[in-house]
């Protein structure tokens, strides 16, 4: 059994991996609309 389980360990370190990818597009996402609007108000 030893395939089958590392099968599985792979399949939960692609979903920690994927999960963790996409927490960080969303910090990263906030950080960038925050930042906009003060490059805007400083050009105009």
């Amino acid at each position: 059994m030893g395939q089958q389980n590392n099968k599985i360990e792979k399949r939960r370190r692609r979903a920690a991996y994927l999960e963790r990818l996409k927490t960080r597009a969303k910090e990263a996402a906030l950080k960038h609309k925050v930042r906009r609007p003060k490059k805007e108000a400083a050009a105009v």
